[in-house]
């Protein structure tokens, strides 16, 4: 279920999901990923259901800057802690917010070069979180990662992401992420992959 970077820049720009895995020595942790540009309701539910982790928007500084949505001080937190933002929905419409058609939606109206921090309500439902202004370059992460294959797809540099839970509540890692693969009919790209293509970019 690994493929290349090729492979997972085709995927990403059709709207398909990816796992996205970090090294070893790192989280050892795999991400569900798909396009921000390609979010849906059921999208979010399907994630939400199958990957059962934290719903994120990964995103870069710039867009946030552009919302008005702020980043939350880091305490008692290192160089390698993912920068959340603060939570955030759209102002008009959605309902309550929480559902999977509400998140997508705040997240769609986002991606809207127009939407300013007048079209924002904090807090809200949607998790940002805001990849280095350096990359991969800085922070080889999910979030940077992320937001790279999304720039290499030609699309909106954002991703919605979530991490893969195992059955009993662990982080899924190596095998268990390639059966989730293989049962998500998705495929696996290493953060390392598009690291080594941005140094030699």
């Amino acid at each position: 279920m690994y493929c290349t970077l090729e492979v997972a820049v085709q995927d990403f720009c059709a709207g398909k999901f990816l796992i996205l895995v970090d090294a070893q020595e790192r989280e050892n942790e795999g991400d569900l990923i798909v396009a921000a540009e390609h979010i849906s309701g059921d999208k979010i539910n399907r994630m939400l259901l199958e990957a059962r982790g934290m719903l994120h928007l990964a995103t870069t500084e710039d867009h946030l800057d552009r919302l008005g949505v702020g980043l939350i001080e880091p305490h008692n937190a290192d160089h390698a802690t993912p920068r959340f933002g603060l939570p955030f929905d759209a102002l008009a419409g959605i309902t309550t917010g929480v559902s999977a058609a509400d998140r997508a939606e705040s997240i769609r109206q986002t991606l809207d070069p127009d939407t300013s921090s007048q079209d924002i309500v904090i807090p809200g439902h949607v998790l940002p979180l805001a990849a280095r202004r350096e990359g991969l370059l800085a922070r080889q992460g999910h979030t940077e990662g992320s937001v790279e294959l999304a720039r290499r797809a030609g699309l909106f540099p954002a991703a919605v992401m979530s991490e893969v839970m195992a059955s009993d509540g662990s982080m899924a890692k190596g095998q268990q992420l390639v059966d989730f693969a293989i049962r998500f009919d998705c495929h696996i790209v290493d953060i390392e992959q598009i690291h080594q293509a941005v140094l030699h970019a």
